[in-house]
């Protein structure tokens, strides 16, 4: 019996995959690029994705309005036999959210099923959303959000090693808010940051509506970027600076710090 990986090509799935085959699990990763193929809305190939399978590891896309369909795919795998489930989703989440939907779905059909909720990965800054957004804007990161505003940057290495340990461990009925062990504001980060091959070089405060424009012309979904507009909503108002014990209850370890990250990550 094997361990289905979606999201493989990602910045936690494709870790989440290297991990479990350095200890030996028998794990296949699944994406719209990889060789076992897998599209939430092409449910032609499901049950043979799902053959076989006993843990799944599901990352819900952010902003994309396949909530349902990913609960779809959870319900197809428990008829398949898969009896753990470790779902991925964004700290904060609403409950009437895509990943509301996907959390509950797991809860409902799997004997074992643990929650993984992660803020903002310090990769986005190197391979992720700011990355993609500062190298549009010869190294200017823009966002919506105040000049104070903190974020409790978690590193996506913890947050795969988290979900390792919910697929090959019991952390059954666990629910992980997973953060760094400092919040810092977008300034901080960009200085700590700078004089490094990282792409973000500088950064600005800009309004909702600029935001928009600018990722929408920029080639990025409405409904993508509708969202990523109520995450820094909700970072402005605090709700990405809470630090938390998380990573340390599902690791035994403290998370690592995002100083180490850019001295790991960046030369």
């Amino acid at each position: 019996m094997s361990t289905l990986v979606t999201g493989a090509t990602g910045m936690v799935g494709r870790r989440v995959l290297t991990e479990l085959r350095r200890r030996g699990v028998d794990a296949t990763g699944a994406s719209r690029t990889s060789q076992t193929r897998l599209d939430w809305t092409d449910t032609s190939n499901w049950d043979d994705v799902l053959d076989g399978v006993e843990s799944v590891f599901v990352v819900t896309p952010t902003g994309s309005g396949l909530g349902n369909r990913v609960a779809g795919f959870l319900d197809r795998a428990a008829e398949a036999g898969a009896r753990n489930a470790v779902v991925l989703s964004c700290m904060g989440v609403a409950v009437a959210s895509d990943q509301g939907v996907v959390e509950r779905r797991a809860k409902e059909r799997f004997p074992r099923w643990t929650v993984l909720r992660s803020n903002w990965l310090d990769q986005d800054l190197t391979e992720g959303a700011f990355a993609r957004m500062a190298r549009s804007r010869n190294g200017k990161l823009e966002l919506p959000v105040k000049k104070r505003t903190a974020v409790s940057f978690v590193d996506a290495r913890d947050v795969a090693n988290a979900a390792v340990a919910a697929l090959v461990e019991d952390h059954h009925g666990r629910e992980y808010t997973l953060t760094g062990p400092q919040a810092l504001t977008f300034r901080e980060v960009v200085r700590m940051t700078k004089g490094t091959d990282s792409p973000v070089w500088r950064f600005k405060t800009v309004d909702e509506s600029r935001f928009y424009f600018r990722a929408t012309d920029g080639g990025w979904g409405e409904r993508y970027v509708d969202t990523l507009n109520e995450r820094f909503a909700a970072a402005v108002a605090g709700g990405a600076a809470e630090v938390t014990e998380d990573v340390r209850a599902a690791l035994g370890r403290d998370p690592i710090p995002f100083a180490r990250f850019v001295r790991e990550s960046t030369v």
